[in-house]
């Protein structure tokens, strides 16, 4: 059934490789024959896994439509998975092989795990940041290579999916009061000041990177009185040392007047800058 194992995949970070071995040996042998292809992408996928705060997300090949019985096994079988190893959250969607294949951007709804609780109400978009980096950097640990599977990627429609999103749920972080209360956390600050960041990197850059690497990559063309703030959540991003901040009210304060920033920035980029430029193929 494996068409190559996670202990001997270099791609998949050491402590994780119990989970995987779990899950799979559980699908093997409780759902023989249900799996055709099983596919790993996001922070993984990119090289930027963290202990601390990354998900699994993964993309599963079905060989045949799931019937109830096999969904409740595989609701089982994650519900077992997510009580083993309650550190780490598997995302991701159960797809038919037809699913890629069409033209139609949004895949149909299908069973998709979601903070490791499996539903049937799931929507995998082929032009989103989860398929291209599936499509670029995916990682099988079954079936053939993920460059290889039935579908494009439509860059400048990602680009302006991004765009969107940069100005409605971003944006929301520095606006709502329970986000912005979300921020005075370690996790809200590296959330948000890296999370901007990484599309500030993929309008810039017209390409896909990590968490860290977006922040990295901001310390070298963004003032310097950022810097601190970007270091920080780097740093939390990273699981170590101590905050350079004496009190969460000013780097929430700061965190939010830096998302108003970037995104301010990113707008005014798109506006001036020719879309030629601004959305060519981000496939390097």
């Amino acid at each position: 059934m494996f068409a190559q194992n996670p202990e001997v995949n270099q791609r998949i970070p050491e402590p994780i490789r119990p989970l995987f071995q779990d899950y799979l040996f559980r699908v093997s042998q409780q759902l023989a024959g249900l799996m055709k292809a099983f596919y790993v992408e996001g922070s993984i996928a990119l090289g930027g896994f963290s202990e601390r705060f990354s998900d699994i997300d993964f993309v599963a090949i079905l060989d045949h439509q799931a019937t109830r019985t096999e969904i409740d096994t595989l609701r089982h079988i994650h519900n077992v998975v997510q009580k083993s190893y309650p550190r780490w959250k598997m995302m991701g969607s159960y797809l038919q092989a037809d699913d890629l294949a069409r033209s139609d951007d949004l895949v149909g709804l299908h069973p998709a795990c979601h903070d490791g609780v499996l539903r049937l109400d799931g929507r995998f978009e082929v032009n989103s940041v989860e398929g291209w980096i599936l499509k670029n950097h995916g990682v099988a640990i079954i079936g053939p290579e993920p460059q290889g599977l039935p579908f494009a990627v439509d860059w400048d429609l990602i680009v302006k999916k991004m765009r969107v999103n940069l100005n409605t749920y971003w944006a929301s972080w520095t606006k709502r009061p329970r986000k912005i209360v979300t921020i005075l956390s370690d996790w809200g600050v590296q959330w948000t000041v890296l999370g901007v960041l990484r599309q500030f990197y993929s309008f810039r850059e017209n390409t896909i990177t990590t968490k860290r690497k977006a922040g990295e990559y901001a310390l070298a063309c963004v003032p310097a009185h950022w810097h601190r703030l970007i270091r920080e959540a780097i740093n939390i991003r990273q699981g170590g040392k101590k905050s350079m901040y004496r009190s969460r009210i000013a780097r929430t304060i700061q965190a939010v007047n830096f998302c108003k920033y970037i995104i301010q920035s990113c707008n005014i980029g798109f506006n001036s800058m020719p879309s030629s430029k601004m959305n060519r193929p981000g496939t390097r």
